[in-house]
């Protein structure tokens, strides 16, 4: 699940060959070559050959019963796969096993004890909760879950199945605001994508059983901090849906809403007339099947469907 969202930086660095040793092996022993000259000659930094040489040093004796140091490409190549086979993921068991034994019951889901948390907000909690203990990061945890360590399987996060690459640069849209409810997020300022300010709020709807008269979940992304408001709705009506997203930004304050975006349904037709009563908000729609141009919104309606399954009846409150 995380091996495919990974930021990190790839790095490029490659290991020396047999090959690049044996000509680092005639070049010292020349002894015309400096390390700088070396690391160009074998299209490797200055770093790489000192490092390379401290590996590879011998003691020797001459004729003269004299010793003298030299490297040696050879035991360069003995140290280099001696490294090699200590460098591996450390053994599990040094982690909590406490950790370990209540993983299980605070992902898995039964009919008795619904799923409370996902991986990764039971290693968060469990390490703020147990500041004390050794407690793996969620990477290591999807590995040891990978390699059929834990009890816990593949099957049992449902996220886990679903998940596919990402791809490395966002697709175009596919679609137009051909129903025009209001500003098209073409028109949204630049600086909304970077998260830097706070006021800006992405805006959907959570269906249960999609059936007339069923409730749907209002829900609203704060895009910086990640902050996350519902609302059940009994009605997808337009006027319910602007009415009770309105009463919900009053709850929290007007003063924190900026900007809204969401996508051009039928059900948001309307959400567009906020702007009317209150000036400093702009409400802004996406594209036709661009999803992603709400995603934070998206990803946390995923989080929220593993505690409100589709076609779950809500019984009234």
């Amino acid at each position: 699940m995380t091996e495919t969202n990974c930021t990190t930086t790839k790095r490029t660095f490659k290991h020396l060959t047999d090959i690049q040793r044996g000509r680092l092996e005639e070049m010292s022993k020349s002894g015309n070559y400096t390390q700088a000259e070396m690391g160009k000659e074998l299209n490797v930094s200055q770093s790489t050959i000192s490092r390379e040489l401290k590996r590879g040093r011998t003691r020797q004796m001459a004729s003269n019963h004299t010793y003298y140091d030299r490297y040696l490409a050879d035991a360069g190549t003995r140290v280099y796969q001696g490294n090699r086979q200590l460098c591996h993921a450390k053994d599990y068991h040094k982690y909590s096993e406490t950790f370990f034994t209540e993983l299980p019951n605070a992902i898995l889901s039964t009919k008795q004890n619904p799923r409370e948390h996902s991986v990764d907000t039971f290693v968060h909690a469990y390490r703020k909760n147990h500041p004390e203990e050794h407690v793996p990061c969620t990477k290591t945890v999807y590995t040891l879950i990978d390699q059929g360590i834990l009890p816990v399987r593949n099957i049992d996060l449902p996220m886990k199945t679903r998940m596919r690459p990402r791809k490395k640069q966002p697709s175009d849209p596919k679609g137009t605001n051909s129903k025009h409810l209001g500003r098209s997020i073409e028109e949204r300022d630049e600086s909304v994508l970077s998260r830097e300010e706070v006021g800006h709020w992405e805006v959907d709807l959570v269906l249960g059983k999609k059936a007339k008269g069923e409730p749907v979940i209002i829900t609203m992304v704060e895009r910086q901090n990640r902050v996350l408001l519902t609302k059940k709705v009994w009605s997808k009506n337009a006027d319910d849906i602007q009415e009770t997203t309105l009463k919900l930004m009053k709850q929290v304050g007007l003063e924190c809403f900026k900007t809204l975006t969401t996508d051009n349904g039928s059900e948001f037709s309307t959400l567009a007339l906020i702007e009317e009563e209150n000036q400093d908000i702009q409400v802004f729609f996406t594209h036709a099947f661009a999803s992603w141009e709400k995603g934070t919104n998206e990803r946390h309606n995923g989080l929220l469907r593993g505690f409100i399954p589709k076609r779950k009846v809500t019984k009234r409150s």
